[in-house]
């Protein structure tokens, strides 16, 4: 997020709500920026057909996850490494989705995004009230 965002969001309370918000953002840049996306996509369809553009891009995506995890952990969001992993597989076949050819084009972005919060993260956070 932007210095801007982050401001924005200083007093917000860590949890689903908020969590929620930082992903339905990291969409809406991915979506807007569509041919940087869908560049990306094909920079990893290209990695899988060639070695030495796999060893520098997974390079560049693994720093970029720690990054995240990082922030995640930083920012008192909930869920930790793995569930980040998870957001990032269904955020990128949600992107996926999106910008190519949507299976439900009627559906809403952002009702997807609560739904995969709600199920990736509702459960833990749930657990976590009751310890």
């Amino acid at each position: 997020p932007t210095s801007e965002d982050l401001r924005r969001r200083e007093s917000e309370q860590p949890g689903l709500a908020l969590f929620a918000d930082y992903v339905r953002d990291i969409v809406r840049r991915l979506t807007t920026d569509r041919d940087v996306t869908l560049a990306l996509f094909e920079l990893r369809l290209e990695a899988a057909r060639r070695p030495e553009v796999a060893a520098v891009l997974g390079a560049w995506q693994r720093a970029g996850f720690d990054a995240d995890v990082a922030f995640n952990t930083g920012a008192g969001l909930p869920g930790g490494r793995r569930e980040i992993a998870l957001f990032h597989y269904a955020i990128d076949g949600l992107l996926l989705d999106r910008l190519t050819t949507p299976i439900d084009p009627d559906s809403s972005t952002d009702d997807a995004i609560d739904a995969l919060v709600a199920g990736l993260l509702g459960a833990a956070d749930s657990s976590a009230s009751e310890i």
